[in-house]
Order: structure tokens, then C-alpha cells, then sequence
């Protein structure tokens, strides 16, 4: 009885070292999603930010177009 007593006392130490692991490795893989949570916020913003910048380019080049067609115009009639 004694020796079944010491196994099951030696399995309990092991089942607390255990979850005392699985608890610091869940709190250090909260800490992982946060850090990988906010660099996916900044890369979102970033990605808005490609887009407006683009879609400014693409209106520019558009401009620039409609001015480089009215100077031709203006040179083929002189």
C-alpha cells in the first residue's frame, strides 16, 4: 500500500511540473499572438496605405496624360 501511495504521489509532482510548464508556455504563446496580432495591424495599415498611394499614382498619371494630349494638340495646330 505504502509503495502505491509513493507512486501516486511521485505521478501527482509530475502532473504539477508538468501543467506548471503548460501554463508558462501558454502565457509565453499569448504574448507570441499579441506581438504577431500588432505586426499584422501595422502590415494592414501599410497595405491601406500601398493602395492610396497607388491609386494617387494611377489619378497622376491620368492628369499628366490629359495635359501631355492638350500640349500635343496645341503643337500639332501651330
Amino acid at each position: 500500500m505504502d509503495a502505491v501511495l509513493k507512486q501516486l504521489e511521485s505521478r501527482i509532482e509530475e502532473l504539477l511540473a508538468a501543467y506548471s510548464k503548460a501554463t508558462a508556455r501558454e502565457t509565453e504563446l499569448a504574448g507570441r499572438v499579441e506581438e504577431l496580432e500588432a505586426e499584422l495591424a501595422t502590415g494592414s495599415k501599410a497595405g491601406e496605405r500601398v493602395t492610396a498611394l497607388e491609386k494617387q499614382r494611377d489619378e497622376l498619371a491620368e492628369r499628366l496624360e490629359k495635359v501631355l494630349t492638350l500640349i500635343d494638340g496645341a503643337l500639332d495646330k501651330s
